[in-house]
């Protein structure tokens, strides 16, 4: 029996096993959304995506910007037939934007910190990227000072924000399983890094604060109807974790566990995405702290799916289609082969759910994400049966 996208993922996540194995991308860069649907798109996603969203902000047309980005998302699901939809926050009604210092350069400021954020776009690799701040300059008196702020400072969030969110959920609500947000972690920064050994008690402290607004963040988007938090952060290169497990136990596993419970308390699930290798921390992050599932899972740095589906059978996993290279560079036979092997380690009982290992970002080649969802609706039909 055919299932709906809602029902098939409420299947999955409640390890039963459904018509089929559900799919979900975090953000599909508007290049390839556009080219899928054959007319311009706005997904917001990817360097060039946060391009768009300045510029349009900048030129007074963040209302058009809202809608334009909300029909386009919801167009491009139901085209692709994916199952799960995260709607982005939107910048507030009152966002000035960034001011542009030269092509392709934006800065942020803080006005009432006196910081600085200068970010940079590089159309060949239509990358998005922090170049310069306040932070990098200063490094932990600066650190010091934003941790005093944002604990003088109440939690506010302005309710247009939301407005995306509350479109889609009108929109799509009954039809598909809709996401929200709700991260926690350290920035992968260097003065961060240096923090965290020199000064970890600050590093707690700042924590605690992005904790208190990471759970406001998540009780407003409770309150419009979500039904899950994907959240985490990114902790991890390709060569591990940058926690050792003794600072990953102190800083990050404490508040972590009071996120999930938090989240449990409102009947949510939470689900930890991070690429890179954390097999050193597996234990602590996928045990101890609660959480319901892992997502993005990062192939190329060795997070394999059978190993997590042995060591973690209670986990639900998401994503791990490499998107660093073979949804790149291909070839198709490869991007098939990959589909399969994601589907065959870790659908059998249902509790997974397929996407690429981070974000369809705007160098990934369209037709091998369509080939990856194509096969994934092939091979994915339950029960699984793939040798």
């Amino acid at each position: 029996m055919k299932l709906s996208s809602r029902e098939r993922v409420e299947a999955a996540v409640e390890f039963r096993e459904p018509d089929r194995v559900p799919l979900f991308e975090q953000g599909i860069a508007p290049n390839i959304a556009s080219e899928i649907l054959g007319r311009k798109a706005y997904t917001g996603c990817g360097g060039l995506g946060h391009v768009e969203t300045v510029e349009l902000v900048l030129e007074g047309k963040r209302d058009f910007l809202v809608e334009r980005m909300c029909r386009d998302l919801v167009e491009l699901h139901r085209v692709l037939e994916l199952d799960m939809i995260r709607p982005p926050l939107v910048p507030s009604r009152d966002s000035r934007g960034p001011r542009r210092a030269g092509d392709y350069t934006y800065v942020y400021e803080n006005e009432e910190l006196g910081f600085t954020y200068v970010y940079r776009y590089n159309p060949f690799s239509k990358t998005y990227s922090l170049v310069d701040s306040t932070i990098r300059r200063i490094g932990i008196p600066a650190i010091e000072k934003l941790v005093e702020h944002m604990e003088d400072s109440p939690i506010s969030y302005d309710e247009s924000e939301f407005e995306a969110m509350e479109f889609i959920m009108d929109e799509v609500g009954e039809e598909m399983y809709v996401v929200g947000h709700g991260g926690i972690g350290v920035p992968m920064e260097p003065p961060w890094m240096v923090a965290m050994v020199r000064r970890p008690d600050l590093v707690e402290r700042y924590l605690d604060q992005q904790l208190r607004r990471t759970m406001e963040l998540i009780r407003l988007e409770h309150r419009i109807g979500v039904d899950m938090i994907l959240g985490g952060g990114d902790l991890a290169t390709t060569r591990g974790p940058v926690y050792s497990p003794m600072l990953f136990r102190r800083l990050l596993l404490p508040r972590l566990r009071r996120l999930v419970d938090f989240c449990h308390e409102l009947g949510l699930k939470y689900i930890f995405r991070t690429d890179g290798d954390v097999w050193p921390i597996a234990d602590l992050l996928f045990s101890e702290s609660g959480v319901d599932g892992f997502g993005e899972i990062d192939a190329q740095a060795g997070m394999d799916l059978g190993e997590l589906r042995k060591r973690f059978p209670n986990l639900i996993l998401w994503g791990n289609v490499d998107c660093a290279y073979t949804l790149v560079m291909g070839p198709e036979e490869k991007v098939v082969r990959e589909t399969i092997d994601c589907i065959r380690k870790a659908a059998p009982g249902g509790g997974y759910i397929l996407g690429s290992s981070n974000t369809i970002h705007p160098n990934v080649k369209t037709r091998f994400f369509l080939k990856m969802l194509e096969t994934a609706k092939r091979y994915g039909r339950y029960p699984i049966s793939i040798p």
